[in-house]
């Protein structure tokens, strides 16, 4: 087994997003976790914390979320996609979102391969 991780940080509003390129075609499990969010000043309706995986291999995964305060329309970039995997493939992109003026997060991607 052989793993890969990459930690994102974002203070608010803002994103980023980071690929891990395995080396190879493969089969792997992959996923994202929230690890801290830091409300600087109140968390409350304005405010949303999000990570995802948009990209395999340059090609959009499925959406999960849309609509509300903070998501897009039906096929807009801009709504939850998956944000956990199991598929065949060589790069898998991470990103992580953060909403409203007063809130900080971190996170990481995380990539499980079978050797």
């Amino acid at each position: 087994m052989a793993a890969a991780t990459r930690q994102l940080f974002v203070n608010s509003p803002a994103n980023r997003s980071v690929t891990i390129d395995l080396g190879a075609s493969t089969t792997f499990v992959a996923w994202g976790s929230i690890t801290m969010i830091d409300p600087r000043i109140q968390f409350d309706r304005d405010n949303a914390v999000v990570i995802d995986i948009p990209f395999i291999d340059g090609s959009r995964t499925n959406t999960q979320v849309s609509g509300g305060d903070h998501w897009g329309d039906s096929g807009a970039f801009s709504n939850v996609h998956d944000s956990a995997v199991v598929r065949f493939g060589r790069t898998v992109t991470f990103r992580m979102r953060t909403f409203g003026p007063d809130v900080d997060a971190m996170g990481c991607g995380i990539v499980i391969t079978n050797p």
